[in-house]
């Protein structure tokens, strides 16, 4: 591979995130050569899935490695189930036939169905009419992969899970608010969506430095309608300011309707398959893909014509190139300036439970906000994926738990999951109201969500994933990128499905097959 692989290009990029990998797609779609690399042997890096076994070597990996640690921390891996069940060794593993009401789950079986698991490292949402989504459209990038709508979300209100309703019908269908309520709820939800800029403006121009919760106490909203706003719709706190709670609402509301009932999708096996998406496009229209290659060395040198280039040393490879795209986990700290902004640092958690954290006749797709707890700083947010996304193994739930660092992952998520999960062990048969948590991961991420310079022009830094729900952001910064290395070029344009291409010598006819069989050749005439 080294043998053949050029030394000189015009855009090298180096990890394969969120925000590299689009980055990389919009600069070959445009005709850019495009060199695409990353230390690990998979995509994604901490936007990656993982079926099981690899997310068990990834958590070897970063518990042996401590620059692995300075990303990745506090990990606290536990299972509550036996290593075997008894009698479990004999059994037909092949799964393909109906599965009994209440499998019993051991490790071995984990281990023995592990393909089928995607565990996601960065789990999050597209809003229905997000930047993302409109990027996967415009860009005909959708083509490579599928989707599922979220189909419920839920809050914790008065102790217990109760479904948000979102659109106009789930408002008046919900026996939780009575008559005057769901007017009152009704006509602050069309405003905020069918107010104008200049009403908007007017509408808010005393409430930039007080809370959303103080606006929607003027307007009249009882507690219980404010926790489904401020909570539910806004994903806020008590503390969210009121343009941002204005904002999130119309994002939230905005979204509605265009594929389901709630203004979310989830991608089909897991959130690190949209990394690979923009890498497939990137390859299509000429890059050139080397993973499990790290980076060794990076210099910038001015050579005696004046131009400017970035100079990358890779497995004793000298490369070249115009422009480097870096992600902030593999870019040499000289390179930064000035130091990213302090953030706080994100918990998550992830569990695998035996059932749907609140009875559904169909297999759920479920969103939930948790308000803080006492004495907690931070909502939570929770996602929980089945089977039919192709995250688990049938009668499976992925569920996974993200809100800003307080303490470490386990004190801060443990005590929402007490709530939703029966965290005993024991008996999976027995019916205690819960779903039973067969495994638990909890860790902690450093936030290298915040922007980042660089000391060379040509170096472009790409930030690590945020705590947020959606994709939002890491859209905003490699469309920032894009236009430093392209400036006045078009970011995405679609690329043309497979029977649209049409190749540059197809004007040249070629051989004339059925002529040639018809008439001699010149040497036979002769």
């Amino acid at each position: 591979m080294d043998d053949d692989l050029p030394t000189d290009f015009q855009v090298i990029v180096v990890g394969t995130g969120m925000v590299e990998s689009i980055v990389a797609a919009a600069c070959s779609r445009i005709g850019k050569n495009v060199l695409h690399l990353d230390s690990s042997d998979h995509y994604g890096g901490l936007w990656a899935s993982y079926n099981f076994d690899g997310l068990q070597k990834f958590i070897k990996e970063v518990s042996s490695d401590p620059k692995r640690q300075e990303q990745v921390y506090n990990l606290s891996e536990k299972w509550y189930i036996e290593k075997e069940v008894p009698g479990e060794e004999g059994e037909d593993k092949t799964d393909d036939k109906a599965d009994p009401p209440k499998k019993i789950w051991s490790q071995s079986r984990f281990a023995a169905e592990y393909r089928k698991f995607n565990i996601d490292m960065t789990p999050k949402l597209l809003f229905s009419r997000g930047p993302l989504v409109e990027l996967l459209i415009s860009s005909n990038i959708a083509r490579y992969a599928e989707f599922r709508c979220v189909t419920r979300v839920l809050t914790w209100l008065n102790d217990r899970l109760m479904p948000v309703p979102c659109s106009r019908a789930d408002v008046f269908a919900t026996e939780t608010v009575s008559i005057l309520e769901k007017r009152m709820l009704m006509k602050m939800l069309t405003a905020i969506v069918g107010n104008t800029e200049e009403e908007m403006e007017n509408e808010f121009k005393d409430w930039n430095d007080k809370s959303f919760k103080d606006y929607l106490t003027h307007k009249g909203l009882t507690p219980n309608l404010i926790h489904y706003v401020l909570f539910a719709i806004a994903g806020g706190t008590d503390t969210m300011n009121c343009r941002e709670g204005v904002k999130e609402s119309k994002k939230f509301l905005m979204s509605l309707g265009r594929y389901g009932n709630t203004p979310f999708l989830w991608p089909m096996y897991g959130s690190g398959e949209l990394p690979q998406c923009f890498c497939r496009l990137c390859a299509v229209f000429g890059g050139v893909y080397c993973l499990n290659r790290p980076i060794d060395k990076v210099e910038h040198k001015v050579l005696d014509e004046g131009r400017s280039v970035v100079v990358i040393d890779s497995k004793a490879k000298t490369l070249n190139c115009d422009h480097l795209v870096i992600g902030i986990n593999e870019c040499p700290k000289d390179l930064i300036s000035p130091e990213p902004a302090e953030c706080t640092d994100i918990s998550k958690a992830v569990f695998i439970t035996n059932g749907t954290m609140m009875a559904s006749e169909r297999e759920p797709l479920t969103l939930v906000r948790f308000p803080p707890l006492e004495g907690a700083p931070h909502a939570v947010t929770a996602l929980e994926v089945g089977s039919a996304t192709g995250s688990c193994p049938k009668g499976l739930f992925v569920v996974y738990f993200i809100t800003n660092k307080s303490k470490d992952a386990e004190s801060d998520l443990m005590p929402y999951a007490e709530r939703i999960f029966d965290m005993s062990g024991g008996d999976q048969t027995a019916d205690t109201g819960k779903p039973k948590c067969l495994w638990s991961l909890f860790y902690n991420v450093r936030d290298t969500s915040a922007p980042v310079a660089s000391t060379v022009d040509n170096v472009h830094v790409c930030s690590g994933p945020d705590a947020g729900l959606d994709f939002d952001r890491a859209v905003e910064q490699a469309e920032q990128v894009f236009k430093k290395i392209c400036p006045g070029e078009e970011f995405l344009p679609r690329a043309p499905d497979p029977e649209e291409i049409i190749f540059e010598d197809d004007s040249t006819p070629g051989p004339d097959f059925q002529r040639e069989l018809e008439e001699p050749a010149e040497e036979e005439k002769e």
